[in-house]
């Protein structure tokens, strides 16, 4: 964002304090004089030192928020909107409900399947799309999407400590050559299935190599990789490494079958939910996997009303007791509707505070 010149930057240092101190003191209002900065000569600030962050938090759409558009372009553009704002609140994984209204068994509804597609796209590197992502006509304006430019969206010019890659070659017993992104390609030892897209340590440094496999290319000058898991950048720095997508067939289903096993909290949004006074009075319980979901045009409660598990468990299931908190993220709405894509921009940044601060100690 552009920035007057003639401000002179200004830095706000702070000790460390208990989260209640630090709770009264943003509720005071500061009168700061002009021209003064506030830089308390006894703090010195300290280099951030990176932390892992081992807790995961997925989204839960509807399809239907698709079936709602009336054009393509209007389906492509709340699709990257959704891919958007997943990759600004971190999000780990993106779970697509197909809640279309009489869909036969084993089929996935067009608006389930057009967000899917939509989302992948977004979330593979740029450079990995023509191997990994084939041709669609649901994929025929996504390339003029705002791109995400998440962390693992790197440049060529850029080095990072992990990448993603794509295997273009392999051969038992020599090895695999991947492409990520760089002007050489990198070798690990195993040999991988082709077309398959994985997570590369490469260092801190570049550790180039000149290969001794005949049948991968003996003399090519190539970059050593070691095979990682996509949870490492995040688990072991903390950086945001992208989100998975995942179908369910059912709001029931979104709890199943997850990459995590079972969510140990689950959070409803709906506009007849409970009320919370402010975000800073919204406070999570301990949790690892976090699930939050999202209703269509009719809301969450016709995404239950629609779910036959449920429907066949409860003779009318109420969506309350599927989460441990229901809650209304923008209550006194002006609007009688709010939006699927705008109810996931206002909730996430909503809840962004509940959701850190069980994991800040």
């Amino acid at each position: 964002m552009p920035t007057d010149k003639k401000r002179k930057n200004r830095k706000l240092k702070t000790e460390a304090m208990p989260e209640a101190e630090l709770a009264t003191i943003s509720g005071e209002e500061l009168l700061i004089p002009n021209g003064t900065a506030l830089d308390p000569p006894h703090t010195a600030a300290q280099p951030a030192v990176p932390r892992g962050r081992h807790y995961t938090v997925s989204i839960a759409i509807p399809g239907s928020v698709i079936d709602n558009t009336q054009t393509t372009e209007l389906a492509t553009a709340v699709a990257g909107q959704i891919a958007r704002t997943a990759a600004i609140f971190k999000i780990d994984e993106v779970v697509v409900v197909d809640d279309a209204v009489n869909r036969q068994e084993g089929t996935v509804g067009a608006g389930a399947a057009f967000l899917a597609r939509v989302l992948q796209f977004m979330e593979t590197p740029q450079y990995l799309r023509r191997a990994l992502i084939p041709m669609h006509p649901d994929l025929r304006l996504a390339g003029a999407l705002p791109p995400l430019d998440a962390p693992h969206h790197m440049r060529a010019t850029e080095w990072a400590m992990y990448r993603e890659g794509v295997v273009v070659s392999s051969i038992p017993g020599e090895g695999s050559l991947l492409n990520v992104g760089l002007d050489k390609d990198a070798y690990v030892p195993q040999a991988l299935r082709a077309n398959v897209r994985v997570t590369l340590q490469m260092g801190a440094q570049p550790t180039e190599m000149t290969l001794q496999q005949p049948s991968l290319g003996a003399g090519k000058q190539v970059l050593f990789g070691q095979l990682a898991k996509p949870s490492s950048p995040r688990e072991t720095k903390g950086t945001y490494w992208g989100y998975t997508t995942r179908l369910a067939s059912s709001i029931s289903q979104a709890f199943k079958d997850g990459p995590y096993g079972m969510y140990d909290l689950a959070v409803g949004t709906s506009e007849r939910g409970t009320v919370v006074p402010g975000p800073d009075s919204l406070k999570l319980p301990p949790y690892q996997h976090l699930l939050i979901a999202f209703g269509g045009p009719l809301g969450l409660e016709e995404c239950v009303r629609q779910d036959p598990a449920l429907q066949s468990e409860h003779h009318d299931p109420q969506p309350q007791k599927l989460f441990n908190l229901y809650c209304n993220t923008c209550p006194e709405q002006g609007s009688r509707t709010i939006r699927t894509e705008e109810a996931l921009l206002i909730s996430l940044s909503y809840l962004q505070s509940a959701i850190q601060k069980p994991h800040m100690q």
